[in-house]
């Protein structure tokens, strides 16, 4: 039974990331997605929206056990699926893509071709995921040799008329100190970033992660400065 919610969240796409986090929550939902991109369950997706809908969700968000932007047909004829039930006047708005922001970065012709389509579709906001504002330790908890730069990906994003919310993971790796934080926060809104949001690193059960997260007195430095700015 699905009670009264506010937001729905699904899962499309193949198991493929361009990314090797080590704690990457989507590892043990792989097993269950397709091994090729455009394979969606549609008359699945189509149930969930109708129920969900009528239990009050109206935020949409889309996600992966990879990454959603390896598997565009997939995530295209998801939005195409959504976007058709307007007429039915099932309307969701905001309607999210979570990402780590690689292929945005590094490939411009995926970005002409994508992201306007899916912003016709009716996609407001990419999500994308940041550990460090620095490059080459955001590289290095991504698993990967270069992370591309992070005004970049938010140009692409912001040159296809769509918004962008950082998700910040904190931990004992990346941010671990209310002054890492605020100072991460200062330069994402410097360079235009249009939301932000933080939370402390999580398990693969999607447990807070206490080995690797920030200590509690950094945590409750950040949450006192939040509320400060938000007087």
């Amino acid at each position: 039974m699905i009670n009264n919610l506010s937001s729905l969240s699904l899962f499309v796409g193949t198991s493929k990331c361009n990314g090797k986090c080590a704690h990457c929550a989507g590892i043990p939902l792989r097993k269950y997605a397709p091994t090729e991109d455009g394979i969606i369950d549609e008359k699945l997706i189509s149930k969930t929206i109708k129920e969900c809908y009528d239990n009050g969700a109206r935020y949409l968000s889309i996600s992966s056990s990879g990454e959603p932007t390896l598997s565009p047909l997939a995530v295209t004829k998801t939005l195409t699926l959504i976007n058709n039930y307007k007429n039915a006047g099932i309307i969701f708005s905001p309607i999210n893509l979570y990402s780590n922001g690689i292929r945005i970065g590094n490939d411009k012709n995926f970005c002409d071709k994508y992201l306007s389509l899916w912003k016709n579709l009716g996609l407001t906001t990419l999500y994308v995921t940041v550990h460090n504002i620095n490059e080459i330790e955001n590289a290095k908890i991504y698993g990967i040799e270069k992370y591309p730069p992070l005004e970049l990906i938010l140009s692409r994003i912001h040159n296809n008329n769509l918004l962008m919310r950082a998700n910040l993971v904190l931990s004992k790796k990346t941010i671990d100190t209310a002054e890492k934080f605020i100072d991460t926060v200062t330069y994402l809104k410097n360079i235009g970033a249009d939301y932000i949001s933080a939370w402390p690193i999580r398990d693969q059960k999607d447990k807070l992660d206490i080995m690797l997260s920030p200590h509690k007195e950094e945590l409750d430095k950040i949450d006192n400065w939040i509320k400060e700015i938000l007087l």
